[in-house]
């Protein structure tokens, strides 16, 4: 775990990794040592890290029913009995939340404001939570880096248009994906770019320039995450689709790759 220095100037998101490749996010505000968690897939990192920077949890926000983002919820509420966000179509697999949220809902928890985006497609109920200040957002499994989540309830008409949706955000937003998947995805982007005859190639200098800074970073143990989104928005292909043919065809690649 990294450790932390209380900075005046801002506040941050610490990154918790857990299981092979989530992340659990603790979002900080350093002012008042408050937080929030998004998608705590287990409760004991979480715990350990807010009792040992002394924070008080202020919520919970979840943002979709599959146990390695809700599995520490009930023991974590043990420790902390706090709010809870979800999203309203999950609220028979989540009967645990405080409030079950749906597109444009508006909330304010530790000193933070942040809004909710619909996003199904990886599963009915997704949803995102979005920070306008300062452009955070915590995407669950709707896109990660170089790729999108796979659809394990919904229809590809509905991914191609949550991705859509993400697109339109500002392009200087932080996009806080709860996977470890990037590099895998850049075996996909690259075969990609092997065909000459794909409309789907980014840009290929922009991929090679992602490539090197991708690899030093995790050669370092740095996490690819958050992502960046106006630079996704350059190489990243299922955002780079023009059409829902073309998502389509590309996420049924993407499925025979794994």
């Amino acid at each position: 775990m990294a450790d932390v220095t209380f900075s005046p100037s801002r506040p941050f998101v610490e990154l918790l990794p857990i299981f092979e490749d989530n992340y659990v996010f603790v979002l900080v505000n350093p002012f008042n040592k408050e937080a929030l968690v998004v998608d705590p897939g287990t409760h004991e990192k979480v715990i350990n890290y807010l009792q040992e920077k002394e924070l008080t949890l202020k919520g919970i926000l979840l943002t979709h029913h599959h146990r390695d983002h809700i599995g520490g919820l009930k023991d974590l509420l043990k420790t902390f009995p706090v709010p809870v966000w979800a999203p309203l179509k999950n609220k028979h697999q989540i009967p645990d939340a405080t409030y079950y949220v749906e597109e444009g809902h508006q909330y304010d928890a530790a000193s933070f404001q942040f809004s909710v985006m619909e996003l199904p497609g990886h599963t009915l109920g997704h949803v995102a939570y979005w920070l306008q200040e300062p452009r955070w957002l915590f995407s669950g499994d709707v896109l990660f880096g170089l790729g999108c989540g796979r659809l394990f309830e919904g229809t590809y008409e509905q991914a191609y248009y949550s991705l859509k949706k993400l697109k339109r955000l500002p392009p200087e937003t932080l996009v806080y994906c709860t996977h470890e998947y990037t590099e895998t995805n850049l075996r996909f982007c690259k075969m990609l770019s092997s065909l000459d005859d794909t409309p789907l190639r980014g840009d290929d200098e922009s991929l090679e320039l992602y490539e090197n800074e991708l690899l030093n970073k995790r050669s370092l143990g740095i996490p690819s995450v958050p992502l960046k989104l106006a630079i996704e928005n350059r190489v990243n292909p299922f955002l780079l689709a023009e059409s829902l043919q073309q998502f389509t065809y590309l996420r049924e690649l993407r499925n025979m790759q794994s």
